[in-house]
């Protein structure tokens, strides 16, 4: 596996120097939340947005349903947040949600799953899928995508393997935001102050067993088997350290004969909070997001 740093989610943080592993999951959830909203961005219009509580299964979910218009039988767009699966809320990504609503013309439900550590793998998975069922029962959606920026999109990649597997809903498209697909760390998520240490932070916190970064749920690139899936659209970022393996998850697709489009917009980092944002730094990259979607729609 090529090393990577993480370097966007770095950028969260108020001091780039400050080790995760020295401060308590709430303190990093608290900064990454902080930074996200603190960034200044246009907030897209759309038709009308509601809260919703999901409960299946034993499992409650927040969601938020997001319209661009009064019509019926539209298009559906499932959305995983990003955050390093400590942080991210349905308030951090609003912006991002409501530009994906407005700019695909589609229905938006984003799922706001248990943070961790309070939800370890695969809870917030099962709250994704819970999510994904509930949209396709309850919204009569034309057809259903799912998006997700950088934790959201290796949940997001990973829910396309949950519906294949069980022989659930067909998804029309998964669009890969500057995605996390391996947790495997080189092969330990205990911390080794090395160059991998922050993602190794972040898997410590979504896993119950270190064994569990190697399952194809945890770590798509990983997965044995990548044929039967969703098309794809993997947006990444020239100077993101997540990139590598954004691209060769992208060509595995590709090799397993998956439709694949790949985009990467240059000279910038992981987009991080600017994504989460739609800030101006991150809309090159969310076009090409919404276009593929308009496409598949």
């Amino acid at each position: 596996m090529k090393n990577f740093l993480l370097i966007g989610t770095i950028l969260f943080m108020h001091n780039a120097d400050a080790s995760w592993w020295d401060m308590s999951p709430e303190t990093v959830r608290e900064k990454i939340n902080q930074r996200v909203m603190s960034i200044e961005a246009p907030v897209p219009a759309v038709a009308s947005v509601e809260d919703w509580t999901l409960r299946r299964e034993g499992r409650t979910t927040p969601i938020r349903i997001y319209k661009p218009n009064d019509q019926s039988n539209l298009p559906v767009i499932l959305f995983i947040h990003g955050g390093a699966w400590v942080a991210g809320n349905l308030n951090t990504h609003d912006n991002l949600a409501r530009y994906l609503c407005s700019g695909s013309q589609a229905v938006v439900v984003s799922v706001g799953y248990t943070n961790s550590p309070e939800g370890k793998f695969p809870l917030p998975l099962e709250q994704c899928y819970d999510a994904l069922l509930w949209s396709v029962e309850e919204l009569n959606g034309m057809k259903i995508a799912v998006a997700g920026d950088s934790a959201g999109g290796n949940m997001a990649a990973a829910l396309c393997l949950m519906a294949r597997d069980r022989a659930g809903p067909k998804i029309a498209l998964q669009v890969l935001i500057n995605p996390a697909p391996d947790l495997t760390c080189q092969g330990t998520i205990a911390r080794q102050n090395d160059s991998l240490d922050m993602l190794r932070w972040q898997a410590f916190q979504y896993l119950s067993d270190p064994k569990e970064a190697n399952n194809p749920y945890v770590s798509p690139l990983r997965a044995p088997d990548l044929s039967g899936l969703p098309p794809a659209m993997v947006v990444l970022a020239e100077k993101d350290d997540l990139r590598e393996a954004g691209e060769d998850f992208a060509k595995r697709l590709q090799a397993a004969g998956v439709p694949t489009q790949i985009y990467c917009q240059l000279g910038i980092n992981h987009l991080a909070g600017d994504g989460a944002r739609a800030s101006f730094k991150a809309q090159e990259s969310l076009k090409v997001a919404v276009a593929a979607l308009r496409e598949i729609f």
